[in-house]
């Protein structure tokens, strides 16, 4: 009986999780290129992540979190970020069960 309990509430615990992670992804805008520079170059843009060399996220400090989709590899959006001063790091988003 006591090892049930357990389960369920191991259950109730991930299921939370997963809502709270999900509520915390999904608050990010979509945001164009263009509209990427120009927070960039107001100053509000200090951090990006480009994950995969397709998707940039990062959080401006008017609009909040942010994501934008690239062209694969748009080495041109990310140097002109990175000479308005923009801290830029690289991620890559691990392979799915297979």
């Amino acid at each position: 009986m006591k090892a049930r309990k357990l389960i369920l509430i191991s259950l109730i615990a991930g299921v939370l999780a997963s809502v709270a992670t999900y509520t915390l992804l999904s608050k990010r805008i979509e945001m164009s290129r263009q509209d990427l520079i120009t927070e960039a170059q107001a100053g509000y843009v200090h951090e990006i992540v480009v994950t995969d060399g397709v998707v940039i996220t990062g959080e401006s400090t008017k609009r909040g979190p942010f994501r934008v989709h690239l062209k694969r590899e748009d080495k041109i959006l990310i140097a002109t970020l990175s000479e308005l001063g923009v801290t830029v790091k690289y991620e890559t988003e691990p392979l799915g069960l297979i």
